[in-house]
């Protein structure tokens, strides 16, 4: 019998997807489920069918409706993330949305073909609470609500032979309009790009690991909103020159062997030939895709540090006066990741001058006035880091710095409920990001939950090849409070360099340990460091909720326990 020929249709594909999906199901399986079901049912097909639309496929967390109307799908995602919003005090559940418009096989109540392909790639491609759609969706609304996407640039999409350009829409907070955004000066950046890229091979094997590490590889770099992540077709694809930033680069995966395997990443400057560095990574026959993480956080880890360094060698070559806010950006995260947070909390502050809308910028420059309050105690610093923690809400309420932001704001001011909800926020949305899982470890234990905090900051030890040196001052505190005083002191004993808290904090521990002489030397350390340490300075800015907790570290100041 002869097969029916399938039809065609231009419609509009839009695909939706949860963010942190797999992180939620982790905590609760059965509650995300549960709540994914009733979004798909009482939220997303609603607002589907009353635009004139319908939705064809479920896939777990994931939706694809088809629209006869390209006006009636952005209208419907739109409504679908302005509800989750003003539900997202109560909700677990932040979506990302794409919308494409294509020619399209229609197959009884299915459709397939590149089109929707695409529409769910530009989905990934979208920010958390956000809509991205294609460039012809765009210019057939650009007249109604054109004026409320930006224009993200071409992007290359996996198993897509034509680079496909991209619009963001993100959700008005509290009426916040972002204004726009001055354009960057000659030579200077709009987003530092990392593109990534897997080498062509005809084994299935080497396809399937190859397609893990990069998928882990992007995950964890577009939790960076300072980074344009994107992924390249494949190792040879050509590249548009004009395309390519000043401040462009690639990362080349390749797999070889049939198990046991080994795992190359390469990184260079995308417009050059030379390799900047090389890594390989040993696999065996039976991974656990557990195993697959920690290579890409590994290549990720790598990627960001050097990214920094070369980015900001370049950048100080020019005078400051004309950096860009992403420049300054870039050269106060560069010293940040060196443990100079005092000294780059000024190039954040340039930044968010001269971009107001820059997010990260501004959540940055939030947390480097933490960071100021913790030191100093200056309570201007902690009201300042607020004001600044909520513009970068109000820019975008899912953000994960942002949320990190806040979460250290209302910590330092003895709001642990607020603390606790902006962090459960933060790691929802970036739960790949070490930093804000140490330091919600760090707050675990200010509330008096030490088995919690010592699981999660052994968690971050164990995801991480190299770990900052200040997740051993995190879990030194964590040892002392649970009354490991020896291996507390060898914990802040391996800290290359202390500020005055990290000495004081050696002072209370060989105090507890009961060696008054070691307590009264790292003590007189402290105090030439900050002159004005003393009980109060230690109170205002160790913000414990037991008092008792508290005590052990004013044992620093009496030399007994």
């Amino acid at each position: 019998m002869a097969r029916t020929p399938l039809k065609r249709r231009l419609a509009a594909i839009m695909a939706t997807d949860v963010v942190g999906y797999s992180r939620l199901m982790e905590a609760d399986e059965e509650a995300t489920l549960a709540s994914v079901k009733a979004m798909q049912e009482e939220l997303i097909r609603p607002n589907v069918e009353r635009e004139g639309g319908r939705v064809f496929k479920l896939m777990g967390d994931g939706t694809l409706a088809v629209f006869d109307s390209v006006n009636g799908a952005v209208e419907c995602a739109i409504a679908i993330q302005g509800e989750l919003m003003r539900q997202r005090e109560g909700s677990r559940l932040v979506l990302r949305i794409g919308i494409n418009l294509a020619d399209v096989l229609v197959d009884g109540t299915d459709l397939f073909g590149d089109g929707v392909n695409v529409a769910s790639r530009i989905e990934a491609s979208a920010f958390p609470g956000g809509i991205s759609i294609t460039d012809g969706v765009y210019h057939q609304i650009a007249k109604r609500t054109g004026t409320d996407f930006v224009d993200g640039g071409e992007r290359v999409l996996k198993n897509i032979d034509r680079p496909v350009r991209v619009w963001h829409w993100q959700p008005r907070y509290n009426g916040f309009v972002e204004e726009e955004r001055p354009r960057p000066a000659d030579g200077a950046i709009a987003k530092t790009a990392v593109r990534i890229t897997a080498a062509p091979s005809t084994a299935p094997q080497q396809l399937d690991l190859a397609e893990l590490v990069v998928s882990s590889l992007e995950d964890l770099l577009t939790e960076q909103r300072w980074l344009d992540v994107s992924r390249v077709g494949s190792a040879s694809a050509a590249l548009d020159g004009s395309a390519i930033r000043p401040y462009d680069y690639t990362v080349k995966i390749g797999i070889h062997g049939a198990g046991p395997f080994r795992v190359n990443a390469k990184f260079l400057h995308t417009n050059a030939t030379p390799v900047m560095w090389s890594r390989a990574f040993d696999l065996p026959e039976s991974y656990h895709f557990d195993v697959v993480e920690l290579v890409a956080a590994e290549i990720g880890s790598l990627v960001q540090d050097k990214v920094l360094l070369v980015a900001s060698e370049m950048i100080a070559k020019k005078p400051q006066s004309s950096w860009s806010a992403d420049e300054n950006f870039l050269y106060g995260r560069m010293l940040d990741s060196k443990h100079m947070l005092p000294e780059a909390e000024v190039f954040f502050l340039r930044a968010t001058e001269l971009d107001p809308g820059m997010i990260y910028a501004q959540a940055s420059y939030a947390i480097a006035l933490t960071y100021s309050f913790a030191q100093t105690g200056d309570f201007e610093h902690l009201r300042r880091a607020d004001e600044i923690a909520r513009i970068a809400l109000r820019i975008d309420n899912n953000d994960a710095l942002s949320h990190y932001a806040a979460a250290l704001v209302h910590l330092l001011s003895r709001d642990y409920d607020g603390a606790r909800s902006h962090y459960g926020k933060a790691r929802d949305l970036a739960p790949s990001d070490l930093q804000i899982r140490a330091d919600h470890a760090e707050m675990l234990h200010y509330l008096g939950d030490l088995e919690q905090a010592d699981a999660e900051i052994g968690e971050c030890f164990r995801l991480a090849k190299y770990p900052p040196v200040w997740f051993w001052v995190i879990r030194g505190i964590i040892r002392l409070h649970q009354g490991r005083f020896g291996s507390a002191i060898e914990d802040f004993e391996n800290i290359p360099w202390r500020s005055w808290r990290t000495l004081i904090l050696l002072a209370a521990a060989y105090a507890l340990h009961g060696d008054e002489v070691r307590c009264r030397q790292y003590q007189t350390e402290a105090l030439s460091l900050q002159p004005a340490l003393g009980p109060e300075l230690v109170r205002n800015t160790f913000p414990y909720r037991d008092q008792d907790a508290l005590s052990k570290l004013l044992c620093a100041f009496v030399g007994t326990a």
